[in-house]
């Protein structure tokens, strides 16, 4: 058995001459949370797609848990829970409702969730006259923090997070982070997220690949990125800063800690 929820294998995707994503190879260890960071265009959403099964790969492979995704594609979409960056909820239902359509897809009973839920409200703020209003009514913070709720009650081993905290006030983006932890600490799951904002991947993230133009430039622990990239200052922000501004070179640290 595999320690790797997600395993590529010079995995790449070529649209007509542009190379968006160029032969990497991605670790990320089951129980943990892992940063696929870089810079707008370095690849990050073509890969999280190909992770899907929503694109497919012009070379190399991609086994999720243990299944390779270019061969059953539409059975791990089944298995993955997703916050994509853009809300995915039905504007024009409720919140409460958008909430409990996405449990009957998954085939899970709302009594098995229901308590559950009803401590992520509390921790979120989200009261029952926001749970019946149309979730095109809501602000864009209350909507982020829905389809948060959406993808962390789906009882999925491997969780796709994108940007989960933007739009969000500090008490609701400091108790996403807090249930986030928890999900990986107490329950076992193991997060990819891609965020921008260094407080997020400073709290969140154990490990972190790093594209730039298609190519991973760099994987391992966040000590490993601030020893290569910002020895002097010891600061992950200014080692993030460096790493984006490196010439690309072959992955410095070939799965270090991981």
């Amino acid at each position: 058995m595999s320690d790797f929820m997600v395993e590529t294998h010079a995995l790449s995707k070529i649209f007509k001459k542009i190379i968006a994503v160029d032969r990497i190879d991605l670790r990320i260890p089951k129980g943990s949370i892992y940063a696929l960071l870089g810079p707008n265009g370095a690849g990050k959403t073509t890969s999280i797609r190909m992770l899907l099964g929503l694109l497919k790969p012009s070379e190399g492979e991609i086994f999720v848990n243990e299944i390779n995704v270019s061969s059953s594609p539409r059975e791990i979409r089944g298995k993955i829970g997703l916050l994509p960056q853009f809300s995915a909820a039905y504007y024009d239902l409720t919140p409460m409702k958008n909430i409990k359509f996405t449990l009957e897809l998954n085939d899970i009973p709302y009594e098995e969730v229901q308590s559950k839920m009803t401590e992520y409200f509390q921790t979120l703020d989200i009261t029952p006259e926001l749970l019946n209003k149309p979730f095109s009514k809501l602000s864009g913070g209350e909507q982020r923090a829905i389809c948060f709720i959406m993808a962390a009650i789906t009882n999925k081993e491997f969780l796709i997070l994108d940007e989960p905290t933007t739009g969000l006030d500090i008490s609701r983006a400091k108790y996403i982070r807090s249930i986030i932890k928890d999900l990986v600490e107490k329950e076992g799951k193991t997060v990819l997220l891609s965020s921008h904002l260094v407080s997020d991947l400073e709290e969140l993230a154990e490990y972190c690949g790093i594209l730039k133009k298609g190519k991973l430039i760099f994987q391992g622990n966040k000590q490993e990125i601030i020893n290569t990239y910002a020895p002097e200052t010891s600061d992950f922000e200014d080692a993030i800063v460096e790493a984006f501004k490196t010439p690309i070179k072959e992955v410095k640290v070939p799965f270090g800690g991981i």
